[in-house]
Formats: C-alpha cells, structure tokens, sequence
C-alpha cells in the first residue's frame, strides 16, 4: 500500500471520526490538544502522545456524583484514544492481521463513542434500568 493511499485513508477516517466525535468534546475531550498522525513521527513517540491526550481528557472530565454520566463522559475520551492509537498503528505497519484488527478498533469504538454521545445527550429520565 503506497505511503499516500494510507494518509488519505487516514485523513477520511478522521474526518468521519471528528464528525461523530463533536459531542463527545464537550464531554471532556480536550479539542485543543493536537494530534497530528504522521509517519515522520516515530511509532512509540506517537502512542505515547494518543496515551497522554486520552489520560488528560480522562482525567478532565468533572465529576457530576451521576454513575452513568461520568462512566459515559470518562468512556468517549478513551474510546477516542483507541482509536488514535489504531490509526497510529495503520500508519506504521504492513501486517494485514493488524491492520485488520485496526480497522475493526477504529469502527467499533466509533460506534461505541457515538452510542455513549446519544445516551449522554438523552433527556433526563428517559434511562432504562434492570428489572
């Protein structure tokens, strides 16, 4: 796979991620923390900056005392880093297991992020619970 064709890739994944993702900024993902993926940046350099960005967004979110609000809030930014670190490993490697498995990360967790943005973005009082 030519070094172009997988930055396009890349650039389109990340533009659908940042639509699916815009609420979940508000909830505690920090927008002004940057995070270029980029092959001239070494691979450990990399995960360590999508590491650290999901830690401080984590850490960001402000406790409410609601279970579900912060596990949700506190969930989005670490899906998000999965899904940085995903995209990383894409950038980097030619094995197609993980490549594979990458791609799957990348659209699970968006999924995910996206189901937890509709539960946090609900009306109050519109949860189901066990019975």
């Amino acid at each position: 796979m030519t070094r172009a064709f997988r930055m396009a890739s890349l650039i389109i994944l990340g533009v659908s991620a940042a639509a699916g993702t815009a609420s979940a900024q508000d909830h505690a993902h920090n927008a002004t923390t940057t995070f270029s993926i980029t092959s001239d940046v070494p691979f450990d350099r990399l995960m360590a900056q999508a590491m650290d960005r999901m830690h401080a967004a984590m850490m960001a979110v402000n406790p409410t005392g609601d279970t579900d609000r912060d596990f949700l809030a506190m969930m989005i930014p670490h899906h998000q880093g999965a899904i940085d670190m995903a995209k990383v490993v894409l950038l980097h490697t030619q094995d197609r297991r993980i490549r594979n498995l990458a791609q799957s990360i990348i659209t699970e967790q968006q999924y995910e992020i996206n189901l937890m943005n509709g539960l946090l973005n609900a009306p109050v009082g519109t949860s189901e619970t066990a019975q």
